[in-house]
């Protein structure tokens, strides 16, 4: 209690704990740069960085939330199945040395989760969540699903011994929006029909469910203050527009936003901003994606050339041939 009979606290801001007046007392010494702090600011790591996603992925209780909300399935158990692959971003200076800078590890985040239906049935599936920051990765997604269809190990027994295929849940976090569903989360379901009367069919078979799947799109940039629901809410933590100033790598949120249930994942992207490992990544993340920018806005400047020097061919061409013919009528 402070002298004046009102009541101080200490509210933590970008990793400092500054003191603040309650109950008509004058406030304390604020940071003397930065935005003004509000309850419940909290700074957490970038998600949409990879090297963030892990750490956040790599947590069983904030895998489970995260996973068991976008699909609406309540988790029994995830169990992690790392995959990674090596994308090198410009060609090492001597054959075969290259360096930490020019190697950057792509990772795709994979479970054998255990889910609990609506019916009370527990379902052992596959769960594949992948994050791109660009939407032109199809070729990478169409691999990565390729290589679940072909792993032979992906069944579980029945109860008669006939191998059952596990079913397959696909969730892409994409860092740019489609063009034209304008959806914060799509979520494309299959559908049974008649293809004859076009009645839809209650009944599942094994044999589709084993050559087919259902996936989840979150459009990231479309989250943007959307805060409808609890899975929308719980998004907010993937929101690019709390990027703070001058730090691509740190977002700031108002932890109030999100229900008490979630905390877990806000804790654990707090705690990722702590980590020099995930830092030092983050900062290599930053300079692979300045490359395969400039590398791309080069390739498309000479696409463009290309096909301006094609349609000058084109028409020079055209007016050769006219003159052609005029010359062979007069």
């Amino acid at each position: 209690m402070s002298e004046g009979g009102g009541r101080s606290a200490l509210l933590t801001y970008g990793g400092r704990s500054v003191a603040t007046g309650v109950d008509g007392d004058a406030p304390g010494a604020l940071p003397a740069v930065g935005p003004t702090p509000y309850a419940g600011a909290m700074r957490i790591a970038n998600p949409m960085y990879d090297a963030a996603f892990k750490y956040l992925m790599d947590d069983d209780a904030s895998a489970r939330l995260l996973v068991g909300a976008v699909l609406g399935e309540e988790i029994e158990s995830l169990e992690p199945l790392p995959q990674e692959r090596s994308v090198r971003a410009s060609p090492p200076p001597v054959p075969g040395e290259p360096t930490p800078a020019e190697l950057f590890t792509v990772r795709r985040v994979d479970f054998a989760a255990t889910v609990r239906t609506a019916s009370g049935e527990c379902l052992r599936i596959l769960v594949e969540v992948q994050k791109a920051r660009f939407t032109d990765q199809v070729m990478r997604f169409r691999e990565y699903l390729g290589r679940h269809y072909a792993d032979r190990s992906n069944y579980d027994e029945a109860p008669d011994g006939s191998r059952r295929h596990r079913p397959l849940r696909a969730i892409y976090i994409l860092g740019e929006c489609l063009p034209r569903t304008t959806a914060t989360v799509l979520r494309v379901a299959r559908e049974y029909l008649d293809g004859v009367t076009g009645q839809r069919l209650a009944e599942r078979e094994e044999f589709v469910k084993a050559l087919s799947h259902d996936c989840w799109v979150v459009q990231v940039p479309l989250l943007a203050s959307r805060r409808r629901t609890d899975l929308e809410r719980l998004l907010s933590v993937f929101d690019q527009e709390r990027r703070v100033a001058g730090e691509r790598g740190v977002l700031e949120i108002d932890e109030r936003e999100l229900p008490e249930r979630y905390a877990p994942v806000l804790r654990r992207l707090a705690g990722a901003t702590a980590s020099e490992e995930v830092a030092d990544s983050m900062a290599l993340e930053d300079e692979i994606t300045e490359t395969w920018s400039r590398m791309k806005r080069e390739k498309d400047a000479a696409l463009a050339e290309r096909d301006a020097s094609l349609a000058r061919a084109a028409e020079l061409e055209r007016r050769l041939a006219e003159l052609g013919r005029q010359s062979g009528t007069s």
